[in-house]
């Protein structure tokens, strides 16, 4: 059995939004990261599962780490793919009933994420310094893609 250390290239997530009702989008993540799609019922849920990721995969590995004072260290995997991992293949092919985005998590520094975010169908790609930036640039192309819809109604 080989281990596959997670790099920039076989961590990107894909994230494939199938549904968009109001100011909630939901969908599904793909990566080689995981073993099976990751659902999301919206952007909060889908914030919080990525940063359970992160932590649990240790990549890209935290600037910050909690100190503890009693002598035990925590441990931190050491980022590995996971048995059973999705296929490129898999995810280059998952597409959203909506849209589809390429999100690449460079660092995680001052507690929050950098990276881009590539939105697949409306042809963009942006790099943000912070969680909150990639939640905005993530809103801001989903009130495009209802923009389009409503207009072309």
């Amino acid at each position: 059995m080989t281990t596959t250390k997670i790099d920039h290239q076989n961590g990107v997530l894909r994230i494939c939004v199938d549904r968009l009702e109001r100011n909630r989008a939901g969908g599904r993540v793909f990566s080689q990261r995981l073993t099976a799609p990751m659902p999301f019922s919206d952007l909060g849920e889908l914030l919080l599962q990525l940063e359970t990721l992160l932590e649990q995969q240790n990549f890209p590995q935290a600037f910050q780490r909690m100190r503890s004072f009693t002598g035990e260290a925590p441990e931190y995997p050491a980022g590995l793919l996971p048995t059973g991992a999705m296929t490129a293949e898999a995810v280059a092919e998952a597409k959203g009933e909506q849209a589809t985005f390429v999100l690449r998590i460079l660092t995680r520094q001052n507690a929050t994420w950098q990276g881009v975010l590539e939105w697949l169908e409306g042809d963009q790609r942006n790099n943000f310094s912070s969680d909150l930036e990639f939640l905005k640039l993530l809103e801001r192309d989903l009130r495009q893609i209802v923009k389009e819809e409503t207009q072309g109604k």
